[in-house]
């Protein structure tokens, strides 16, 4: 009886023993994939910053510099507008002649002071900022 009794011990302490090592084989292979996974967050952790600390600062200095064109260009856009209204004035009363010369001559220094190529450079500068992130944002839709 005491001989049946320690073998059904045995057996019972065999099978811990291997449900043990399973166990134990088990959390060896989550411990691997977790620290995979904090690597690959850690990565992508670096490369946002990178992302951040590289493009952002030049999208907002071209920024600025479209606004400030486009704001420039508002201002001849309203003197073009006001030089059309005295245009048109012009044939309703006779006396408007003169005055509307003198618009269109400021219009016209307005239009040769404004700088069309730091427009286009500004415009340059935003695409040449916007493409990368868009690729880059575009590659996870796929």
């Amino acid at each position: 009886m005491m001989n049946q009794d320690n073998s059904e011990w045995i057996t019972l302490l065999q099978k811990l023993v291997t449900e043990n090592e399973m166990q134990n084989r088990q959390l060896k292979k989550q411990l691997f994939y977790t620290r995979i996974f904090a690597a690959v967050g850690l990565v992508l952790a670096i490369l946002l910053a990178v992302v951040v600390f590289r493009v952002v600062p030049p999208a907002l200095s071209a920024m600025e510099t479209a606004t400030a064109a486009m704001e420039q260009a508002s201002d001849t856009l309203a003197l073009v507008d006001e030089t059309l209204l005295d245009v048109q004035s012009l044939f309703e009363e006779n006396g408007l002649i003169v005055q509307s010369s003198e618009a269109l001559a400021q219009a016209m220094e307005k239009i040769d002071r404004m700088d069309i190529d730091s427009l286009n450079q500004a415009i340059q500068n935003l695409k040449d900022v916007v493409e990368p992130m868009a690729d880059f944002f575009g590659r996870f839709k796929r």
